[in-house]
């Protein structure tokens, strides 16, 4: 686990904290990381829960759901599928789309175009966390852009988590930023034949921890920054 980086004190950012949930500005968030088969029917389970009190977050209603002006009487709950898992595509997305739920998908942009012999070893050499089991041995591990693309135009989300699942710290030199940000920014159009307008920084680092990334973000066009207290609007 990284350290928690926080742009300043942890009071502050407490206080921030408070004051959004005293104006009832909350964002339901339940994550998730591989999904493996053999979870299979607790996650159904699970989820046929979540159907009795939370209605989706889409894409069509994110802002909604972020600015306040949420209309359902329902809260939203947003199911945010991290790393980019085939576990994810196999597993998950049907039970969330039985229930009528829209998968988030934050993707490290660079781990679907990894070859299937490496990517078990890319997932060790980048905090990716692989499966207990190994439910596709010989096979790839990840989610391809085809079906990531495919998701996307049945209405499901996709976040950008850097390129390389990157913890990014106060320091990180600007060769280093552009590569996790503008590189994968672009490998995300591509991939989804459509911009992603959210990022997330593995460790969930804030708005503020590095200036010269927030502004590079706001150039490579994303609109919001997760991280693990809140969600900032960029632009």
């Amino acid at each position: 686990m990284g350290e928690l980086l926080l742009p300043g004190p942890f009071d502050d950012a407490l206080a921030s904290i408070l004051r959004g949930l005293s104006a009832g500005r909350m964002l339901r968030v339940v994550n998730f990381h591989a999904t493996p088969a053999y979870r299979r029917e607790e996650y159904r389970r699970q989820v046929a829960a979540y159907a009795d009190r939370f209605a989706p977050v889409t894409p069509a209603n994110f802002d909604a759901a972020f600015d306040g002006t949420w209309a359902d009487p329902r809260p939203g709950l947003m199911p945010v599928l991290f790393e980019g898992w085939r576990d994810n595509v196999d597993v998950m997305l049907p039970i969330l789309e039985e229930f009528g739920f829209k998968g988030w998908f934050f993707v490290p942009s660079a781990f679907p175009g990894i070859g299937a012999q490496d990517q078990r070893a890319y997932a060790d050499a980048h905090t990716l966390r692989l499966p207990r089991r190994d439910e596709y041995p010989g096979q790839r591990v990840a989610l391809t852009w085809d079906e990531a693309g495919d998701a996307a135009s049945r209405g499901h989300g996709f976040a950008c988590h850097s390129r390389s699942h990157f913890d990014l710290q106060p320091d990180t030199p600007d060769d280093v930023l552009r590569e996790e940000i503008h590189t994968a920014a672009a490998e995300m159009r591509a991939g989804l034949g459509q911009p992603a307008e959210i990022f997330c920084w593995l460790h969930g680092a804030e708005a503020g921890v590095n200036p010269r990334a927030d502004a590079m973000l706001k150039d490579a066009g994303f609109r919001y920054l997760f991280s693990n207290f809140k969600v900032q609007r960029l632009a």
